[in-house]
């Protein structure tokens, strides 16, 4: 080194040396800046869903037999049909409320609480952690690459499904009618659209956020332009009601025009 740059080192190493240190900045006037600090924004109420029970959930009303359930944070959804069930997704931290949910329904509607049928959104194990609950009698349904990642991960709360499609399924149960549909990688190689066309609802999962914006790291994308994409695929369909899968509220046309 020579002696012009090593001074040079020197005054810089003079210099750090008098920068405070952390325990030095957090005394009193530290704390009186922070005190002066503005509040952040409360959360909007457009942003939140109706308050959870006392076991911890929200069950309602989506659209005639088509209900709801979230847990303020996940969301699942069921239909009532005459011969049984049909489970949207059973995400893990909602789990035997999901059941408690169905059986209240069921109960005051005078139709069956057992669940016949479960149909995937998608492989990720926080929207179908609770799969295994409901025994090895249910018909489980879910997109081909679906099947292909769960018999990779070999987790025993996520049972493969027992039917698969690659593009599009139609799935008939009790006289009513869920359409299935793959458009494209997007939040991963294997969400799908699932259509009530009889009750006017879609559920696409970890695409809207009903009434906020996107979770860190875009909700963990797997294909960015797919998910950017996704918002008008889904609004190529007739529906008024949307289940986002996240937080505590459903959502609406508008919600996916603003997204």
């Amino acid at each position: 080194m020579s002696s012009t740059n090593r001074r040079s080192f020197l005054a810089g190493g003079a210099a750090l040396a008098a920068v405070p240190t952390v325990a030095a900045l957090a005394g009193p006037a530290s704390a009186a800046t922070s005190a002066t600090l503005p509040d952040y924004a409360p959360v909007p109420a457009s942003a939140l869903g109706p308050a959870v029970n006392s076991q911890g959930y929200y069950v309602g009303r989506i659209e005639k037999n088509l209900y709801w359930v979230t847990d303020g944070t996940y969301q699942s959804a069921f239909l009532t049909t005459r011969e049984g069930v049909v489970l949207f997704d059973a995400p893990p931290t909602i789990g035997h409320n999901l059941q408690r949910a169905i059986d209240e329904m069921a109960a005051a509607n005078g139709v069956s609480n057992r669940v016949t049928h479960l149909v995937y959104s998608h492989h990720h194990a926080d929207h179908l952690g609770a799969s295994s609950l409901f025994g090895k009698n249910v018909v489980r349904i879910g997109h081909a690459e679906t099947r292909k990642l769960l018999a990779r991960d070999n987790d025993p709360t996520r049972p493969v499904p027992d039917i698969t499609f690659e593009k599009s399924h139609t799935l008939r149960v009790g006289g009513e009618r869920v359409e299935l549909a793959w458009h494209g990688t997007n939040h991963t190689p294997d969400n799908v659209y699932i259509h009530l066309p009889d009750h006017r609802t879609l559920m696409l999962v970890d695409v809207l956020l009903p009434g906020w914006v996107p979770f860190d790291s875009f909700n963990l994308n797997e294909d960015v332009p797919g998910s950017i994409a996704a918002p008008a695929k889904a609004m190529s369909y007739p529906w008024k009601h949307f289940v986002g899968g996240h937080i505590g509220r459903l959502g609406t046309r508008q919600d996916m025009v603003v997204y």
